[in-house]
């Protein structure tokens, strides 16, 4: 049985949705902390500004949002595509298609601290040589049938190798713990 997968990873609506209420949350709190009760605070102007500072820059990030593709070859070998400016759920700017602006293509690595939840996988990858990144795949950014495809090998490339290295799959721990 061969683990070869190869995954478009779309923006998610969720994380999208997370990241715009943590931004409204910190704007929110800086109305309460400059206009509502100032009082209350030792200089409060300066930290209703940091305050609103950190939610436009979160809801700057929020707008920038990247298409990842992740190839797994059957001999467990990683690559992480990295797509600026790709169109949304359309399709526009998969590969091949001279739409998407950069691309930056690299052979990574699978380190520990990567993690497959019900809804969410965190992909640990790093060049080597060069420092760790994070890849947050949801569970809206790819349909189902790859989601499962993309579990399996992620848990089968992680158990490749040194014991305390790859992708720990917390399901199976909570599994196991339970029954």
């Amino acid at each position: 049985m061969s683990i070869a997968v190869s995954a478009l990873v779309r923006p998610s609506r969720i994380q999208r949705l997370v990241w715009g209420g943590c931004g409204l949350a910190s704007g929110a709190s800086a109305v309460a902390v400059g206009l509502l009760a100032p009082e209350h605070f030792l200089c409060s102007s300066l930290v209703a500004l940091a305050l609103a500072g950190a939610g436009a820059a979160v809801l700057a990030a929020a707008g920038h949002a990247k298409t990842h593709r992740i190839d797994i070859s059957g001999t467990g070998d990683l690559r992480v595509t990295v797509q600026q400016g790709v169109g949304g759920r359309d399709g526009a700017g998969q590969m091949g298609d001279p739409a998407g602006d950069a691309r930056q293509s690299v052979r990574a690595v699978l380190l520990p601290g990567s993690v497959v939840w019900p809804m969410l996988m965190l992909l640990r990858h790093a060049v080597p040589g060069a420092r760790a990144q994070v890849v947050a795949v949801w569970r809206d950014s790819v349909d189902a049938d790859t989601w499962r495809a993309l579990a399996v090998a992620l848990a089968v490339v992680g158990r490749r190798g040194n014991a305390d290295e790859g992708c720990v799959d917390t399901t199976n721990i909570l599994q196991r713990t339970n029954s």
